[in-house]
């Protein structure tokens, strides 16, 4: 047992210091199990839609149905941003690249179908010139995007304020960018980046970095200028650490303070996809301008202009789990930083979680194995309540995004693997010892040696114990007159009746030899006042065998019983397992197991049944004894004195 629990803390404790190294490595399974797992505090409890002034003008399936197939020509997105200034839109931003020229530009015209007409070219409208117009002197923000490589950067349409250590160093970089035309860069008044967090249409978007920096250069995201724009501010503000350069901590936009990770990530707390207004851009573009109610809804509002047809490959998933186009992603950022709903993961929780689960699992395994299995799974049962309300109070009232699955799982994956491995090892050496004990010792006694089976190693020990030898009398004559199922019978009726007080009072059955058998108490555990359970337990066959003579429970002949002798000796004996573990007897041996047995014989030469030896009437209380005699026992010198157990009561011992 004490092996086993010993093996069991070793595993537990190996199984802890792997797992918290593996957290501590943190390789990107885990951290996609991190992110799914902290994912279901949203969905639990969804950020609640505040009613913020963002509105998302879509390009649907409506407004294409309307206006013809995507791209469209840039005179009608001019047309589109004018009825949205001339609605009272405070800001208008387009998620949407305009990187290459109008396809009914005149140069495309040119270089497309080949026409050279100087009179044809001028007939034909400059789209991206009226766009340009439309945007020029209005509070319009344009897109770029970063692209693998080095090439050109585009402008930075507001200032920077950097308070604390510097910031770009420890942002996300860049080395070229995808630009709107040059015509369109030069006329737009914000110019941000769509970056979000997850880098493939439909990928779960959970942090939107706020700044890239390119060159040292800050470079904010498309709705931090729309945000802006809106407000009529010029420049952001920057909290960097005051200590450690290259570690953001929040931005500031006019009235607005964002939080961000040392990165410039603002981690995305999403609402449901219904707490987006938005319109299509059909309604905007329809006849005779956009209908009262859609005038209603953009005025004085932050627009966001994006794509969200399935077909034009813009839908990302939000950590509720629903699939959205990326603007409706940007215009859910704005309304939560105007709103102050912020979720927070400081860097500091990695280490804290590698720490959590090192401590737990230290915990529940000492439990597991000093305590017991079943209280180290009670444990655990109260240690995954306790963090998991402290995880969900963390998250409901600060903020915070503690993971609870690391810590719990690194510790309830090692309190399994430890309580299975005390399972696997005690109950093998429990079926050892049934298999062994079961049929032979009591079941108190057998429950007691299973939580010491160290007292069963093969070998030997000396032990003070008390031996019963008991026999038939004439049973060699008796089974001359009976058939051999006769004979068997008999022996089970004698043995059966016969083994139950020593089983009852504690003693160990170590074998049956024909009509005899062999019983000793005080091994292999302790077993207080042994001489006196043996004496109790001859009575008791005594009475035994009076009770099944009465009742002709042999079936002999009218007048013929059936007589035992008994005798009983204590002293220091070897006990222990002799044979091998696969075929093992657990067995007394010595000069006190072969005094006892000379005892027994000696009962025919007293005429009695039972007999003890001069060490055991010396230890019985509460038995009444009579010196028979003494007994020539081989190989000894002096006769051993022998005494009559008549039955219970006070000693005749002086």
């Amino acid at each position: 047992m004490k092996k086993a629990r010993r093996g069991g803390f070793i595993l537990g404790i190996a199984i802890a210091a792997l797992l918290t190294l593996l957290r501590w490595l943190d390789p990107q399974p885990l951290q996609d199990l991190r992110a799914a797992s902290l994912d279901i505090y949203q969905r639990l409890k969804p950020r609640a839609a505040i009613e913020t002034p963002v509105t998302v003008v879509a390009i649907d399936e409506a407004a294409l149905r309307q206006e013809g197939q995507w791209p469209w020509p840039r005179a009608r997105l001019a047309e589109l941003t004018r009825r949205l200034l001339a609605a009272g839109a405070a800001s208008v931003s387009f998620d949407i690249l305009f990187a290459e020229p109008d396809r009914l530009s005149p140069a495309v015209i040119r270089h497309d179908l080949g026409v050279s007409d100087p009179a044809v070219l001028a007939a034909l409208h400059d789209g991206d010139a009226d766009f340009a117009a439309a945007i020029g002197q209005a509070p319009v923000a344009l897109a770029f995007t970063d692209t693998p490589g080095a090439g050109a950067l585009p402008p930075v349409k507001a200032g920077f304020a950097v308070s604390g250590e510097e910031v770009a160093s420890g942002l996300t970089s860049f080395g070229a960018a995808i630009l709107p035309l040059p015509v369109l860069t030069e006329a737009a008044a914000g110019l941000g980046h769509i970056s979000l967090s997850g880098e493939q249409a439909g990928s779960t978007v959970r942090e939107v970095p706020l700044l890239l920096a390119a060159a040292g250069k800050l470079y904010p995201a498309l709705l931090l200028e729309s945000l802006r724009l809106a407000a009529g501010a010029s420049t952001y503000v920057v909290q960097g650490d005051p200590v450690y350069a290259g570690e953001m901590q929040s931005l500031r936009v006019a009235d607005f303070t964002a939080p961000t990770d040392e990165k410039g990530q603002f981690r995305f707390y999403a609402a449901p996809a219904t707490s987006v207004p938005i319109v299509s851009a059909a309604g905007v573009l329809a006849a005779g301008g956009p209908p009262p109610a859609i005038a209603a809804r953009l005025d004085g509002a932050i627009v966001l202009v994006g794509v969200s047809a399935a077909g034009l490959q813009d839908i990302r998933v939000t950590p509720l789990g629903e699939a959205v186009p990326g603007v409706a992603i940007h215009a859910q950022v704005i309304s939560q930083i105007m709103a102050g709903q912020f979720l927070n993961r400081p860097a500091w929780l990695d280490g804290a979680e590698v720490l959590a689960i090192a401590a737990l699992s230290l915990l529940l395994v000492t439990i597991a194995t000093f305590v017991g299995p079943l209280a180290g799974l009670v444990a655990a049962g109260v240690v995954m309540l306790l963090i998991a309300g402290l995880c969900w109070y963390l998250f409901t009232v600060q903020g915070l995004l503690v993971d609870p699955v690391s810590p719990l799982g690194g510790a309830l994956l090692t309190v399994f693997a430890t309580t299975a491995f005390w399972y696997i090892v005690i109950e093998r050496e429990r079926r050892y010892i049934r298999q062994a004990f079961g049929r032979y010792v009591s079941p108190a006694l057998l429950a007691r040696i299973e939580q010491s089976p160290e007292a069963l190693r093969l070998g030997g020990v000396n032990r003070e114990i008390t031996v019963l030898f008991m026999d038939v009398r004439g049973f060699t004559t008796l089974s001359e007159t009976l058939s051999p199922q006769e004979t068997i019978r008999f022996l089970n009726t004698v043995h059966g009746a016969l083994s139950a007080p020593v089983v009852a009072l504690d003693g160990t059955l170590d074998k049956y030899i024909g009509d005899s058998l062999m019983a000793f108490w005080n091994a292999p555990l302790d077993v207080g006042d042994h001489a006196a359970k043996a004496a109790e337990a001859a009575l008791r066959m005594r009475e035994a065998l009076a009770s099944l003579n009465a009742a002709s429970a042999f079936g002999l002949p009218a007048g013929e019983t059936v007589r035992i002798g008994i005798g009983i000796h204590s002293g220091l004996a070897c006990v222990g397992n002799v044979g091998t573990q696969s075929r093992l007897n657990y067995s007394a041996v010595g000069d006190t197991v072969n005094t006892a047995a000379r005892i027994e014989t000696a009962c025919k030469e007293f005429a009695t049944d039972i007999l003890v030896s001069g060490e055991t009437a010396a230890l019985l209380r509460g038995f009444r004894t009579r010196p028979a005699g003494n007994v020539h026992l081989r190989g000894k010198a002096q006769a051993a004195s022998v005494f009559f157990l008549e039955g219970r009561g006070e000693n005749d011992l002086p």
